[in-house]
């Protein structure tokens, strides 16, 4: 990771190299208690986390009339006072049709098995973050705005999908540079924005942090290549 970076940009990457966490909602059944449950997640291009929900579900209902929830996401280790943590508090909204096919399509390369599911009651909502509360270690403990965790816009919202389809279709070498791995393994990339990519290999997911921001195609490439070139 970067020295220079604000706590917010740290406590993004840290949500954005996990994919699940406890979403905690208000609970409607037992009035005044969180309820907590774990949920896959990927975060959009801003850095906002994105969740698949059936109208059925427990934390569902709970939405449906508090949306205010918090989704908390850690560090894994022996130490865990000690690893990275963060609690992000804001408002679950249910993503319209402008977005939802670029969300789908995100979504699903990080959670093929879940395609069955969105000819069912599932739906897509964005957690709109309002505070976050990050804890890079033990006694670290800071309140992070949503302007310093928000990425600033780009383009890679639309370019995305065509710089995953050419280095999938045309550099294996490097996707398996990247993941420090064997060309014979299955690698793909999944996923890319501003602060990295992530990558499929078999059945275990890996993210590839850049040493910096990106905003568009000709930075990611310049970036991609350059990482490339230091691990060869």
């Amino acid at each position: 990771m970067p020295d220079d970076l604000t706590p917010g940009q740290e406590a993004r990457r840290l949500m954005r190299r996990h994919y699940y966490g406890v979403l905690s909602t208000t609970s409607q059944k037992f009035a005044g208690y969180p309820y907590g449950s774990f949920v896959d997640y990927v975060t959009d291009h801003q850095g906002r986390p994105v969740i698949l929900i059936s109208a059925l579900a427990e934390h569902a209902h709970n939405i449906f009339q508090a949306p205010k929830v918090s989704l908390t996401v850690h560090d894994s280790g022996s130490q865990t006072q000690a690893l990275p943590r963060l609690a992000l508090l804001g408002e679950a909204k249910l993503i319209g049709p402008d977005d939802a096919h670029h969300i789908r399509s995100r979504y699903l390369r990080y959670f093929p098995e879940a395609e069955p599911l969105l000819a069912l009651d599932f739906a897509f909502y964005r957690i709109e973050p309002h505070h976050i509360r990050y804890i890079p270690g033990f006694t670290q403990a800071r309140w992070v705005s949503p302007a310093d965790f928000l990425a600033l816009a780009s383009q890679l919202t639309d370019t995305e999908e065509s710089i995953l389809a050419h280095m999938n279709t045309d550099h294996a070498d490097a996707l398996a540079g990247y993941a420090g791995r064997d060309r014979s393994e299955t690698i793909a990339m999944i996923g890319l924005d501003s602060d990295g990519f992530d990558l499929r290999i078999g059945e275990k997911l890996q993210r590839v942090e850049f040493d910096g921001f990106v905003a568009d195609a000709n930075a990611a490439r310049e970036r991609l290549a350059a990482l490339f070139i230091r691990g060869s």
